[in-house]
């Protein structure tokens, strides 16, 4: 666990991006050949499900790259039950509010308060990670 420490680190000081979730994922590879992390196909949806709660928080703040847009998790997320239970949870402890689907496969939301935003996804990325370590 100790090259994945970075990203821990990263996440403990609340500089954690979303383009990091590539590079994290890549090294849970690594550690799963080397028999550190048990890394499985839906453990990689739900750090994909997180990256594009990152990104949307990035959006809010005006510091995403121009490709994100707004409520589009279909370029990042492959599980669209995984997005919905994460912004249903989000949306039933108020961390975000005025949520909407639309036809197009969107969720939309606001982020009432990106700091509280922040802290939820940080901590949800944490624990996750934490999980897929033996």
């Amino acid at each position: 666990m100790e090259k994945v420490q970075v990203f821990i680190d990263k996440l403990d000081s609340r500089s954690f991006r979303s383009s990091d979730i590539e590079l994290l994922i890549k090294q849970l590879f690594q550690d799963a050949k080397l028999g550190k992390a048990k890394v499985e196909k839906e453990a990689i949806q739900w750090l994909h499900t997180y990256q594009f709660a990152l990104q949307q928080l990035e959006l809010h703040l005006r510091q995403a790259p121009s490709t994100v847009h707004q409520g589009d998790w279909r370029e990042v997320a492959e599980d669209v039950s995984k997005v919905k239970l994460m912004i249903d949870e989000m949306d039933q402890k108020n961390i975000i509010s005025n949520v909407a689907w639309n036809a197009g496969g969107l969720a939309i939301f606001s982020i009432p308060d990106p700091a509280c935003y922040k802290e939820h996804v940080y901590c949800a990325i944490t624990n996750h990670i934490k999980k897929l370590y033996v």
